[in-house]
């Protein structure tokens, strides 16, 4: 395995360069490897290429390129605290092809295509087995999910296929158009061959995190491809597969989506596509709850808090705080603060007020400099709850909610909205709010800004959509809090000038 995760990472630097030597040696030395050579090691073979996934949720890469390029989330500069311009410049659309979170975000995607394609080459060569049947095309869609950002998020990018290990020749550039016809056509081929949910265990890529992700691509076609309409008809249709199979339900409690032994009640409802944590078998990184709460709120074996990310008030205006999703006290008694949005004064688990480090009350508010804040400002988002009688140090166990079962309803009703169903759009996110507890909407309440609204308030800091939304909802661009109105060529982030200095054929994206 270390040899197999050492040759992603030094491909994934040979990709663009015409240096082969020690690519070529690294993989001379795993095709001597029993173990890429035996049909019983399919799991491990494909593990680096799962493994990629969760650097879509890196706090410091795709996650934040996903997030605070909206107002769902914040890093204010608090005195010396997150003093970084690339945070600064992420959250103000004023990124340039130097900024080193676009650089990451970047890098990380090309390396999932690069452990896919790593992972595709050894098990095309292995005895096809089920399993290994199984394992490629779990793979391909890997392989495909990462194209998926990087065709949103940069518009083209290098390719090279699981066959084109001579690296003196430089890949082929994939545009916007190409990639989206490629996605579409990858994930059709795959889709018929994926299992369904139940039929591998949980974790496992199935048939409907690809009909998901397909959806998504169709909803965004005319953005993509410039020919302003979605393809509707066949988000519906996918969207109705999903929902008409009978493998998902909705969560009656979806606070319970996101506690920390989430796994079991998420394999019985919404989850689609986990990404899984777990602290006892060294899988760590889930960091959210670290990431956005004061110093002073520790508890129990959460003891290092990084007061860093926040959210912003043009999120928190959209909210109704009677929604059962804008907070949630059911663990309060043991560690202080509710979950989900934290404003206002906080308190211990005692009761007792809380104060900052200078000894001023902690109380958050709306108000923020994305300059200059002190370390009480900026509302703050408990998104996946602790375990407080956590013995394995300050991460969390929860496994991320990636690609959830409430996005079909969503997804079906927004496509029937734009085609002019209005009582079939209604429907669909009234399924949604009255399992949430909220009023339902009617027929003159619905607009597509409504569905913008509860796309956010069902899947805000999961990491998958926020950016997408934004985009497609016509927002990204607009002010907001602390933010000027941007021109529409921010949507396509700068390709890193690293990457352009690596491959001449690279174009920069206009206004840059």
């Amino acid at each position: 395995m270390k040899k197999i995760y050492l040759a992603a990472a030094l491909a994934m630097g040979m990709m663009f360069t015409g240096c082969s030597d020690l690519a070529e040696k690294v993989l001379n030395e795993q095709d001597n490897s029993t173990i890429v050579n035996n049909k019983d090691n399919a799991a491990m073979l494909a593990a680096p290429a799962y493994a990629s996934i969760r650097n879509l949720m890196s706090e410091g890469s795709v996650w934040r390129i996903t997030e605070v390029t909206t107002d769902e989330c914040c890093y204010p500069t608090r005195g010396s605290d997150w003093n970084d311009k690339n945070n600064r410049d992420v959250f103000h659309h004023t990124y340039d092809a130097e900024n080193t979170i676009v650089r990451q975000a970047w890098n990380d995607l090309l390396e999932g295509i690069t452990r896919s394609n790593l992972a595709l080459n050894y098990l095309n060569a292995l005895e096809q087995t089920e399993d290994v049947k199984n394992y490629t095309n779990e793979v391909k869609f890997i392989r495909t999910l990462h194209m998926f950002y990087l065709t949103n998020y940069f518009g083209h990018f290098p390719m090279r296929e699981s066959h084109e290990t001579d690296y003196k020749t430089k890949p082929q550039i994939l545009n916007r158009a190409a990639a989206t016809e490629r996605i579409i056509k990858e994930l059709t081929d795959v889709i018929p061959s994926l299992k369904q949910k139940g039929e591998v265990p949980y974790g496992r890529i199935t048939k409907a995190a690809a009909q998901q992700l397909l959806a998504h691509v169709y909803m965004d076609y005319g953005i993509f491809t410039g020919t302003k309409e979605g393809k509707y008809d066949e988000v519906i249709s996918l969207c109705n597969e999903v929902i008409n199979s009978g493998k998902y339900k909705l969560a009656d409690d979806i606070w319970k989506l996101y506690l920390s032994d989430n796994a079991k009640y998420a394999d019985q409802t919404e989850a689609v596509l986990p990404i899984i944590y777990d602290q006892k078998a060294g899988i760590s990184g889930n960091s959210w709850l670290n990431v956005t709460l004061h110093y002073n709120m520790t508890f129990n074996n959460f003891t290092s808090f990084w007061n860093g990310a926040c959210t912003t008030s043009d999120f928190l205006k959209r909210w109704d705080p009677a929604d059962p999703r804008y907070k949630d006290d059911r663990l309060k008694a043991q560690t202080g603060f509710n979950l989900g949005i934290i404003e206002g004064q906080q308190y211990d688990r005692q009761g007792h007020p809380l104060k900052d480090r200078q000894g001023n009350p902690l109380i958050f508010t709306r108000d923020f400099s994305v300059e200059n804040s002190n370390e009480a400002q900026g509302v703050r988002l408990v998104r996946y709850a602790p375990n407080p009688d956590y013995t394995y140090g300050s991460g969390s166990d929860n496994d991320v909610m990636f690609f959830r079962y409430s996005d079909f309803y969503l997804l079906r009703g927004e496509a029937k909205l734009r085609k002019g169903d209005t009582a079939g759009a209604l429907q669909d996110i009234n399924t949604i709010r009255k399992i949430r507890g909220v009023k339902e909407y009617t027929a003159a309440e619905l607009t597509l800004d409504k569905f913008f609204a509860e796309r956010s308030f069902e899947f805000y800091w999961d990491g998958a959509w926020s950016r997408d939304d934004a985009v497609r909802f016509g927002h990204y661009c607009e002010a907001r809090q602390n933010v000027e109105a941007c021109n529409e060529t921010r949507i396509l982030l700068p390709i890193p000038n690293t990457a352009r200095e690596a491959n001449d054929e690279l174009q920069q994206n206009p206004g840059y």
